[in-house]
């Protein structure tokens, strides 16, 4: 009788449809995500702190100081959760201004660097169209 349970259990097991064989991973959500850089100390506070603008997009604008030296940055949660500390893959590197460049959300993401050739106010736009490869773009604010 236990054989044949296991045999039925087993038979079971070898059923499953293919919907069932693939991994489905939630879409992330990114509501609660902040600038955290050089220029707050590395914080997570509420002038630092992503504005939903879009269902896709995320914004905020921040005033950078050109003085030749690259800020090092990353887009991340206040506790620093692994799967919301987004930068780079492999190394730190530089963004070029409107650029739209992939980050990765994992534990061992690297520093993004940003170098403004002038003064002024930049936005930080932090798209989640793609919602497990989130991409960042930077670009100056006219007035």
């Amino acid at each position: 009788m236990v054989l044949t349970f296991s045999l039925i259990a087993l038979s079971a097991c070898t059923t499953r449809s293919a919907r069932d064989l693939i991994s489905f991973e939630p879409d992330k959500n990114y509501q609660n995500m902040y600038l955290r850089g050089v220029f707050n100390w590395w914080e997570a506070t509420e002038q630092f702190k992503f504005k939903r603008v879009s269902p896709d997009l995320y914004t905020i604008t921040i005033e950078l100081i050109a003085d030749g030296q690259p800020y090092d940055f990353k887009v991340a949660d206040a506790n620093w959760t692994p799967e919301f500390n987004c930068g780079f893959e492999y190394a730190p590197r530089i963004v070029e201004m409107y650029d739209a460049v992939e980050l990765v959300c994992e534990l061992s993401s690297q520093n993004i660097q940003f170098i403004p050739s002038e003064t002024g106010m930049f936005m930080f736009e932090f798209d989640i169209s793609d919602n497990n490869d989130p991409e960042l773009t930077i670009s100056r604010v006219v007035n």
